[in-house]
């Protein structure tokens, strides 16, 4: 195997799906770096490297990958879906005016007490506790 497909068939592996070799290229196109993805764009990126791929081969594979957990969703107030390649815990950061994504990492001790705030206000707001609050800044202005 060509070594710089073993992290991905490894990943693949570890998740318990069967790697075929378009499946391999597949994941390895979309975790070979942070990226933010809707559906449209990965069956372009994979319809790029594939152009015989099938749309409902590509999807069913992207479904099969985020049931595995082999890659993240983030779905955005617009309702819009993006595919997340990065699994690491982190939080985003949205530029208004370009609509790029970019991660966020932030200081454990700071996320803890953020995170504990959010939860407070929020159940003093709407009386009903949240477990797991993720955040998404929203980028606006001049920079």
């Amino acid at each position: 195997m060509d070594p710089k497909y073993e992290k991905t068939w490894r990943r693949l592996d570890a998740a318990g799906i069967r790697s075929t070799s378009q499946r391999l290229e597949m994941a390895h196109l979309l975790l070979s770096k942070p990226q933010h993805l809707t559906a449209d764009e990965v069956f372009g990126l994979i319809n790029s490297h594939f152009p015989h791929a099938s749309r409902a081969t590509i999807f069913n594979n992207l479904k099969l990958f985020v049931e595995k957990g082999v890659i993240g969703t983030l779905e955005l107030k617009s309702g819009k879906m993006f595919y997340d390649s990065n699994l690491d815990h982190h939080h985003h950061a949205l530029d208004e005016a370009t609509g790029q994504i970019i991660d966020i990492d932030l200081d454990p001790e700071l996320e803890q007490r953020v995170q504990e705030n959010l939860r407070e206000d929020f159940l003093k707001k709407t009386g009903k506790e949240i477990s797991q609050p993720s955040l998404i800044v929203t980028l606006k202005g001049k920079y």
